[in-house]
């Protein structure tokens, strides 16, 4: 593959990448097959990819659905060449479509990750609250909140009033109701609802210990988060959120007409996080980098159960064969460089 760095503007860069004969027509081969699996294009296992997706997309259609496929293949393995991680891509033009058996070329305008530095890099001194703990109380609200997902409505015929009939939690009733669940009786119950509080109590103290510190680091930081950035993390945030109300069982309007707000709104509270996300990311790429920290096959392995928990090989794979391995570097060594934070900052127990 070979790639030109033919313009530069304002910290933009314009990339021409020419990909051999043997790449395209890996791209034309697991390229656009990740373009089927994705869209669940049917069709017959027998037939080519090719084929498979002008049947259903028709020629038009499927010429510009073959190209896009193909490039955003080929894109991913021309920037881990040139060792860039993209904040944006844009501009994607080719002088031809992508045919097998011919070399391909096109150009692509992204803005690569900017690196910036700290004011300082000596250990920070927090302060936080101390674990709470796992009361009765919270087990007892957990259980009412099981039994209430069960509760019926008694409507009484002469006054038309509504009665909530809660059923009661018993050995008997858990048998009947939680099978399947490996849950037989009310003691297992509350032992498994105080394990899950207890860890999600220990995740909340973690994170509130790697929020306080990481509120003192940023700080520090001085660089200047761009527009186009900030507008890009906005807009994989928005379908984030998008898809997440959907798995809900919930439309994007509705959603708005619940909590009285509009995309508007939901756009500026999303890009705010955005900003702080992209701060952080930067600061730890900063620690990193002034620590000289190295990354080992442990540090890999622990970001890719954090991103595919139990299904680390197949993630592995598939990241290979997309060429987005330098996504995994990235989580991996800010992964370490937080775990670096955590053990050099002063972290002070407020009781």
């Amino acid at each position: 593959m070979k790639v030109e760095q033919i313009n530069e503007i304002d910290g933009e860069v314009e990339l021409r990448i020419t990909a051999s004969v043997p790449e395209v027509e890996k791209a034309f081969e697991d390229g656009l097959q990740l373009f089927i699996t994705q869209y669940e294009i049917e069709g017959s296992e027998d037939e080519a990819p090719v084929q498979r997706i002008y049947k259903a997309l028709g020629n038009e259609e499927g010429r510009d659905a073959i190209t896009s496929a193909v490039i955003s293949f080929l894109l991913p393995f021309a920037l881990e060449r040139e060792e860039i991680i993209p904040m944006t891509s844009s501009n994607v033009n080719a002088e031809s479509d992508p045919k097998q058996g011919e070399e391909f070329t096109f150009s692509v305008t992204v803005l690569p990750k900017p690196e910036f530095e700290l004011t300082d890099y000596s250990p920070v001194e927090v302060s936080v609250p101390a674990r709470t703990d796992v009361t009765e109380s919270d087990i007892d609200m957990q259980v009412h909140m099981l039994a209430h997902e069960f509760a019926t409505v008694k409507v009484d015929p002469e006054t038309g009033e509504e009665e909530i009939i809660e059923p009661e939690v018993t050995d008997e009733w858990i048998k009947n109701t939680l099978q399947g669940t490996g849950v037989e009786s009310v003691e297992q119950l509350r032992s498994q609802f105080r394990e899950t509080s207890e860890r999600v109590k220990n995740e909340q103290f973690e994170n509130s210990k790697m929020s306080a510190i990481m509120a003192e680091y940023a700080k520090r930081f001085t660089g200047e988060i761009s527009e186009k950035m900030t507008a890009a993390m906005t807009d994989d945030m928005y379908e984030a959120f998008k898809t997440e109300i959907a798995n809900e069982g919930m439309t994007l309007m509705d959603f708005m007409l619940q909590q009285k707000t509009d995309e508007k709104q939901i756009r500026a509270s999303l890009a705010t996080q955005a900003e702080n996300q992209l701060i952080q990311g930067f600061v730890l790429d900063a620690i990193f980098r002034h620590h000289k920290l190295k990354l080992e096959l442990a540090d890999l392995m622990s970001a890719l159960g954090s991103l595919a928990p139990g299904d680390e090989e197949d993630a592995f794979e598939t990241m290979q064969k997309t060429g987005r391995v330098f996504l995994l570097k990235e989580g991996a060594s800010r992964m370490k460089a937080a775990n670096w934070l955590m053990e050099n900052s002063k972290i002070n127990i407020i009781e």
